[in-house]
């Protein structure tokens, strides 16, 4: 009988120098995915500029609970911007030349790739967008309003994508991780989804939103929806975000 998690803790095992892409001095991987040629860029707003309410750790930890249901909601881009830099931005350390984002990274490597599917974004169509940490912007991919539908369906959750403002989609690059600190790397594109993810319930919480976290989704799906080489990049988590109270 194979045990593949078992498997997967031997052969991930500290440390195995040989596996150390940065020791035998290959050249560094891109920190970032590529733009698509001709892909639409669009600026976010400063999140260091948005007034967002006081809130405590305890409300904010305590105000998640698991959801079945979203009401129909809209999200501004302010909020959406904000989100997107609690989750991956980056914040300089100018006199070491290092680049810290908000969630923790092992190595700081980041090998984890946000993408989101803007259900109902103010300023923004429908459709599938990249989130791109270095510049604080987004690329759009794709746009339709049918792609809300073909998530729920990848997501094995109809309704709840169908009505979700926004839904955050989390790939992973493992060899980011991996060039730095060996076949160990491929442990930590696991954990870091999970930093990402806990940020995020955080940081909608103070802005009055619920998330709804998901890691079972038909994956070739939901390869085939983003538009990724599955040899390079690896969809792990998505997260559903939305209010369950109707907006007045």
């Amino acid at each position: 009988m194979t045990n593949p998690g078992k498997n997967f803790i031997d052969k991930t095992s500290y440390p195995d120098f040989s596996t150390f892409d940065m020791i035998l001095r290959v050249p560094e991987p891109p920190s970032e995915n590529p733009v698509p040629e001709g892909a639409k860029i669009i600026k976010l707003p400063n999140p260091k500029r948005i007034k967002i309410p006081e809130i405590s750790v305890q409300k904010a930890v305590e105000s998640w609970e698991p959801v079945e249901f979203f009401s129909r909601s809209t999200m501004n881009l302010k909020e959406l911007s904000f989100l997107l830099w609690c989750t991956q931005g980056i914040r300089k350390v100018s006199d070491r030349e290092l680049f810290i984002r908000n969630a923790p990274s092992s190595g700081r490597r980041y090998p984890i790739n946000t993408y989101f599917m803007a259900g109902e974004v103010e300023g923004l169509p429908t459709g599938l967008y990249q989130y791109l940490p270095s510049i604080h912007s987004i690329v759009a991919l794709r746009e339709g309003s049918d792609l809300p539908f073909a998530m729920g369906t990848a997501s094995m959750n109809f309704k709840m994508f169908t009505r979700a403002a926004v839904a955050f989609i989390w790939t992973a690059t493992p060899y980011r991780s991996v060039w730095a600190l060996g076949d160990r790397g491929y442990r930590s594109v696991f954990i870091e989804a999970g930093h990402v993810c806990q940020s995020l319930i955080m940081a909608s919480a103070s802005i009055g939103y619920t998330v709804h976290p998901i890691d079972l989704f038909h994956d070739q799906m939901m390869i085939q929806l983003i538009g990724i080489d599955p040899e390079n990049e690896w969809p792990l988590y998505v997260a559903a975000v939305g209010k369950i109270e109707i907006e007045l």
